[in-house]
């Protein structure tokens, strides 16, 4: 027993000496109250954020940057209003559709009427007359004084006859009185719009007496005639005028001088 509290005591005087030196006795605080400094600042850090109240927003990539956040008059603060992009821009100008639709600025405008054109219509007389003139329809409808109209009798190349009304004016008197002949003419030629032609002494216009062989009391002039069986010729088919001539003779063939369509007369 005395033995063991000799060792009791040899160890408690150790233990002091070993206390009394200074680095000894820093080493034994360090194990005795290891320092956590990590952890510390955490914590602090984590009572720092839940004493504010406020919790972590999750980050939006497709909103803009939040604005700072202003404090209401009654010192509450207010939530600034997320602006979210949009991929497309609000105001899209459309292309305006083209319209199938074509305005009349669009079409070519028709060429106007030549003078040729305007000319179309009328019976013109030229060569060896003082007044070389066109006269229109109309202007050959006012000669009262020298208008004939009647049945002429026709004789073709083929046989074929036939009784046709024609009324017109008489193109003696027409050439005479209006057109007012040269004294060196002797001939004319009836040209029609398609070029046929026919052509007759300064004699034979003049006649007066050409005849029908069904009944040889009947006298006819040489007429150029606007209206054929009570209808005129209409002025689309072409220049309404016709060249009529009666028989000089019993069988004598006269349909083909019956020059339709005519363009012009012209006097030799």
């Amino acid at each position: 027993m005395k033995t063991i509290k000799v060792y009791r005591i040899i160890l408690m005087i150790l233990l002091v000496i070993t206390l009394s030196l200074p680095g000894c006795s820093q080493k034994v605080k360090e194990t005795e109250e290891p320092v956590n400094i990590s952890a510390g600042q955490e914590n602090s850090e984590t009572q720092d954020a839940s004493a504010g109240g406020e919790e972590d927003t999750p980050v939006n990539t497709d909103a803009e940057a939040e604005p700072p956040k202003e404090a209401a008059p009654d010192g509450t603060k207010t939530e600034p209003v997320k602006t979210v992009k949009n991929s497309e821009p609000a105001n899209k100008v459309q292309k305006p559709e083209k319209s199938e639709n074509v305005t009349n600025q669009d079409k070519p405008e028709e060429n106007p009427p030549t003078q040729e054109a305007e000319a179309e219509n009328t019976l013109k007389i030229q060569g060896s007359v003082t007044n070389k003139i066109a006269f229109t329809l109309d202007e050959l409808k006012a000669m009262k004084d020298i208008i004939f109209e009647d049945e002429f009798y026709s004789l073709n190349s083929f046989g074929t006859t036939g009784h046709t009304r024609f009324k017109g004016v008489k193109l003696w008197s027409l050439l005479e009185h209006k057109a007012k002949l040269s004294s060196k003419a002797s001939k004319i030629t009836v040209i029609a719009a398609d070029g046929y032609k026919m052509e007759f002494t300064l004699e034979e216009v003049m006649k007066q007496d050409y005849m029908d062989e069904t009944n040889p009391a009947k006298k006819f002039p040489m007429i150029i005639a606007w209206e054929e069986k009570g209808q005129e010729y209409d002025p689309a088919e072409g220049a309404p005028y016709k060249l009529v001539v009666g028989q000089r003779e019993a069988g004598d063939v006269n349909k083909p001088q019956w020059v339709s369509n005519i363009d012009r007369i012209i006097v030799e």
